[in-house]
C-alpha cells in the first residue's frame, strides 16, 4: 500500500512539471476553496472571540458576587456566645 501511494506521489508531481498549464489550472480552481476556508475561518474566530467574551464576563460577575458576599460577611458582627462569666444559667 505504501509502494502505491510513492507511486501515485511521483505521477501526480510529474504531471505537475510536464503540464505547466495544469498547475495554473488547479491554483485557479483552488481559489474559492482558499476563499471559503478564510471565510470560515474568519466566522469561527469571531464566534469563539464572542464566547470568550461571554465566559470572562460571567466569570467577572461570580468574582464581584464573591467579593459581596465576603464585605457582608466582614461587615456583620460575630454573634455573641455565651460565657459561664455572664451569670446566665440554665433553668435545668
Amino acid at each position: 500500500m505504501d509502494k502505491k501511494y510513492v507511486i501515485g506521489a511521483a505521477v501526480a508531481v510529474g504531471a505537475l512539471v510536464l503540464v505547466p498549464g495544469l498547475a495554473a489550472a488547479l491554483a485557479r480552481a483552488g481559489e474559492p476553496l482558499k476563499r471559503a476556508a478564510v471565510r470560515s475561518g474568519a466566522t469561527a474566530w469571531d464566534e469563539f472571540r464572542k464566547a470568550g467574551s461571554e465566559v470572562y464576563e460571567h466569570m467577572e460577575d461570580l468574582a464581584a458576587e464573591f467579593q459581596a458576599e465576603v464585605a457582608a460577611r466582614e461587615a456583620q458582627p460575630e454573634a455573641a456566645e455565651p460565657d459561664a462569666a455572664s451569670g446566665v444559667r440554665d433553668a435545668g
